[in-house]
């Protein structure tokens, strides 16, 4: 409540200056410089709220199955289970992707959910790649071999694996780190 009351009294002395002589102006350059500091600490306290809420999306208990489960979901869906993330949209307003650290396969692994790939405007996740941490394709293999069963193919750097009405590529080309790509059969 005070800060409405600095916004409000900032601007009746942005006002005040603006019809009054130039002695007047000098004094409210202070007020001015004031309402910049009220402002920063609100500004601050926004940032942390999305920190935070970025951090506790973060620290979800979804794991990799869940995660599956949430493709081809709704944006509303998505944030109610991961929260807000990081986003990105297009000039036009309309959400490309959300980002994540999520611990997923005992790491925190870097989460990119795309939306409106397809159905532009539909605001649905259709794909989400889960970039990992190590290159050992093997061992990425065996454990998503426990969790959805064995691969539908495999390669020499990529496994291809089913879930439902989804398909998981759990792939390492270049060597360089282990990913894994989530999206609905078509």
């Amino acid at each position: 409540m005070k800060l409405h009351y600095c916004f409000a009294a900032s601007f009746c002395l942005l006002a005040l200056s603006g019809c009054q002589s130039g002695s007047l102006q000098a004094s409210a350059a202070p007020a001015v410089q004031s309402t910049a500091a009220a402002e920063t600490p609100a500004a601050q306290q926004t940032d942390t709220a999305v920190q935070s809420e970025h951090e506790s999306a973060s620290q979800t208990s979804i794991d990799l199955k869940g995660l599956t489960d949430l493709v081809g979901k709704s944006d509303s869906e998505v944030t109610a289970v991961l929260g807000q993330g990081e986003e990105m949209r297009n000039d036009e307003g309309m959400l490309l992707s959300r980002d994540y650290t999520l611990p997923l396969l005992e790491e925190d692994a870097s989460v990119s959910l795309s939306f409106n790939l397809y159905q532009e405007g539909d605001n649905r996740m259709e794909q989400a790649v889960v970039n990992l941490g190590q290159s050992d394709l093997n061992s990425y293999a065996q454990t998503l071999t426990q969790i959805f069963g064995d691969p539908t193919e495999s390669y020499e750097t990529s496994y291809f694996f089913s879930s439902g009405d989804k398909t998981l590529v759990l792939a390492d080309p270049y060597g360089d780190g282990a990913y894994i790509e989530i999206s609905v059969n078509e």
